[in-house]
């Protein structure tokens, strides 16, 4: 399934460059992995410091899920 997903990610962007070559413009991208940036943080922790900085609910949720 992942390898799915990946060429799934890497034709939608060929295909997004492509458009936008072909009317003439520049395409600039930027990219990061952040799968492990967050392995070894308290998530409860994260969660409620978050909470304390008055981060709103609905943006947590997202992150969250």
């Amino acid at each position: 399934m992942v390898v799915i997903m990946q060429f799934l990610y890497y034709a939608i962007l060929r295909n997004v460059i492509e458009y936008f070559n072909e009317r003439g413009s520049n395409v600039y991208l930027a990219s990061l992995d952040a799968s492990k940036a967050f392995d070894r943080v308290n998530h409860f922790q994260l969660y409620m410091s978050l909470m304390k900085r008055r981060v709103p609910v609905a943006f947590l949720n997202i992150i969250i899920n």
